[in-house]
């Protein structure tokens, strides 16, 4: 089935415009969402400092990362690089994946497709309230998503 196409309106957001939550360390603006885009993307500026990072995972959504400011170890598959301000990151559907900050502070951009993802990190960012988090809240929201640490 054809999902109904909806007009949205244009949208305009000056730097550091967005709503904007925590999840676990990383700061998270939303930019676009599925509101916004017919539920085709959604799209988040993440800022986090040194050792900020995501274990090796992998979920149902791909994930595309642009990064502003500073510098991210990243690993996709057996591949691992150092990517700086103006490199581009692709993480298919289902590719392990995992990044870690190693300067002092990064800034990513971040499209998510489909974008359950966005419900994902919503969710995340307001049930995953201390840190180091809650296992079982962190089990039951990723089981939820098809979210799979590696």
């Amino acid at each position: 089935m054809t999902p109904k196409l909806t007009h949205t309106n244009p949208k305009i957001l000056a730097s550091g415009e967005g709503e904007s939550h925590q999840l676990l360390t990383h700061t998270v603006v939303w930019k676009i969402t599925t509101e916004d885009t017919n539920s085709r993307y959604a799209m988040f500026e993440m800022t986090d400092t040194v050792g900020g990072s995501a274990p090796a995972h992998k979920h149902p959504w791909e994930e595309t990362f642009y990064i502003l400011e500073g510098e991210l170890d990243i690993q996709i598959g057996d591949r691992y690089e150092t990517i700086g301000a103006g490199a581009v990151a692709h993480f298919p559907a289902n590719a392990v994946h995992a990044f870690k900050i190693v300067s002092p502070v990064a800034r990513v951009l971040i499209i998510v497709s489909p974008t359950i993802a966005e419900a994902f990190y919503r969710e995340a960012g307001a049930r995953i309230t201390s840190f180091p988090p809650d296992p079982i809240v962190v089990q039951e929201i990723c089981e939820k998503y098809n979210l799979q640490p590696q």
